[in-house]
């Protein structure tokens, strides 16, 4: 799988008690990883000495990559058991989780200030943990987890029935902590902002979308700062929309719709915006991230689990890693 690199780190210590890290910081990857799930720091504490920092446009990014690598580590790992079938149903499952990572869709934590796992939110949205067990077939376990322990961490989840579950397809109970993501404290959201983030300067970028259902069906990218308001640039429709700084400038990534241009990033360089069309056809865009001074893009292509990487090249052109 993509972005699967051995990391190399010193241990460090941290948990949800220090102070949030935000994803669009540049800080080292291991430091990333360990504000999303603090297993890291026991599971794999070599992730904690590689240097190489990295900053990702939003959380969803962030913790999508945490779920990439823990996949891709689990991949490797000798599975409890050497039955046939848990064996194979674990290899589907991290299948799984991948393409859930790259999906994007994420619960939301909007009742513990800081971070806490989140089960299933109240729009629906299962953690990495739920989603395997609904994939598998055991919603109810899900469900059941959601009304008595929706806020639990798995080490804290005291049925039998996790223990079954996770015996059957393969894993531990402390590898499906390892796999649990924790989200950040997010209130409210905003359905009149896709995407948004803070430039080095102090102005506000926000992606927004159509002011009505009879506007132009055209996504609006917008500057705040103390002088106000003003949209910067027009362009088509995305889907799963999310947007970075990189290099002093801006980038917003989404899937594009069925008909109508197939640049999945589009460029503002401070005058003009620019398509940009890193996979050929259609894809889904699951992170947008700045890793090693370069802009990376992973994507999919609907239906399909195989994940593709690109790179910005000096050139401006795409390359694969």
């Amino acid at each position: 799988m993509l972005r699967s690199t051995p990391l190399i780190l010193a241990c460090l210590s941290f948990s949800g008690a220090h102070a949030q890290l935000d994803p669009g910081q540049d800080a080292p990857l291991g430091q990333h990883l360990l504000a999303v799930n603090a297993q890291w720091g026991s599971m794999a504490p070599a992730v904690l000495d590689d240097q190489r920092t990295l900053a990702f446009a939003t959380e969803a990014a962030r913790i999508a990559e945490h779920l990439h690598n823990v996949a891709d580590r689990l991949a490797t790992r000798a599975p409890i058991t050497v039955d046939e079938a848990p064996y194979q149903r674990r290899r589907a499952l991290l299948d799984t989780l991948h393409v859930y990572a790259d999906r994007g869709l994420f619960p939301q934590n909007s009742t513990v200030p800081g971070r806490t796992p989140v089960f299933i939110d109240e729009e629906g949205a299962a953690c990495a943990v739920g989603q395997l067990m609904i994939s598998s077939g055991h919603e109810a376990l899900a469900e059941r987890i959601r009304k008595g322990m929706n806020l639990a961490y798995i080490h804290d989840i005291d049925l039998p029935e996790v223990t079954v579950w996770a015996r059957d397809h393969g894993f531990t109970i402390d590898e499906l902590a390892w796999i649990q993501p924790t989200y950040y404290f997010e209130r409210t959201r905003d359905p009149s902002i896709l995407a948004a983030f803070d430039l080095a300067n102090g102005d506000r970028i926000e992606v927004h979308p159509p002011t009505s259902p009879d506007a132009p069906k055209k996504l609006r990218l917008v500057r705040k700062n103390g002088q106000g308001e003003k949209v910067l640039a027009t362009f088509p429709l995305l889907s799963a929309v999310q947007a970075m700084e990189f290099n002093g400038q801006v980038y917003v990534g989404g899937m594009p719709p069925e008909k109508g241009p197939s640049a999945e990033v589009y460029h503002w360089d401070g005058t003009a915006l620019h398509a940009l069309d890193p996979f050929p056809g259609r894809f889904v865009i699951g992170s947008l991230f700045m890793q090693n001074g370069k802009l990376h893009v992973v994507g999919y292509e609907m239906g399909s689990p195989v994940l593709q990487e690109r790179y910005l090249a000096e050139d401006g052109t795409w390359k694969t890693p």
